[in-house]
């Protein structure tokens, strides 16, 4: 659980469709984009995890903001036990959107590091599964397999951890939804070599599924997501 040490500036982000898989990655690939004091936790040695979030937010975002997709990128790093136990802290690479008034925002308010707007997204419900593309190219194609979620509502804690001109910063982060986790094996779909994952080789490290969350598709969801405070 969070100690919901600081909520400064929280903002309640309502979503209606939220996959995030957790891939394998030798850690060799990832280590040099991780800012020190943290450092990669590894779930077998030389053995890290990268994250892929997708998010669809329907239309009243910051009050105004039309329907919109989200992409993030991230790495799983050693949490802050002093702040909470998370169910995994990530250090965010990348974040890219449908909407430049919302990644504006992010980049301002959260210090997020936002790559930009993409040119197409496609989101299935049944079998669940994301695509997303812009002028470089495709980015990612990534699908559910586990054949028979059992979802149920729930809540989960995050540390999301971001660099900015230096500093490293941290928000606790709590979603809530209809929930649904895995580990089951196999293919979870593909991606390829982008600006958007920040020079890592993704085709050639060929990353694995190691865990799948989902929230049941077009049922409402909230992210409690506050305003970051300097880590280091």
């Amino acid at each position: 659980m969070t100690s919901n040490k600081n909520q400064e500036g929280l903002i309640v982000w309502n979503f209606d469709f939220a996959f995030t898989t957790f891939y394998e990655i030798e850690t060799d690939a990832i280590e040099h984009l991780v800012s020190k004091p943290l450092t990669p936790i590894e779930v077998a040695p030389g053995v890290s995890l990268l994250n892929l979030i997708a998010f669809n937010f329907p239309e009243g975002a910051l009050g105004s903001l039309p329907e919109f997709q989200e992409l993030i990128l991230s790495l799983i790093v050693t949490p802050d036990l002093s702040r909470g136990v998370p169910k995994s802290a990530m250090y965010i690479l990348s974040l890219g959107s449908t909407n430049q008034e919302h990644l504006d925002h992010c980049a301002s308010y959260y210090k997020l590091p936002v790559f930009g707007q993409f040119s197409r997204v496609n989101i299935q419900y049944d079998p669940l599964a994301v695509e997303y593309e812009d002028h470089h190219g495709p980015i990612v194609s990534m699908k559910n397999i586990h054949p028979r979620p059992e979802y149920g509502e729930g809540e989960r804690y995050f540390q999301a951890f971001v660099k900015d001109a230096g500093d490293i910063y941290v928000a606790d982060v709590l979603m809530k939804g209809s929930l649904f986790e895995h580990q089951q094996a196999g293919e979870a779909g593909k991606m390829w070599n982008h600006p958007f994952f920040r020079g890592i080789d993704v085709d050639g490290a060929e990353p694995v599924s190691f865990m799948q969350m989902l929230n049941r598709p077009g049922s409402p969801g909230q992210q409690f997501y506050p305003r970051p405070e300097k880590f280091t």
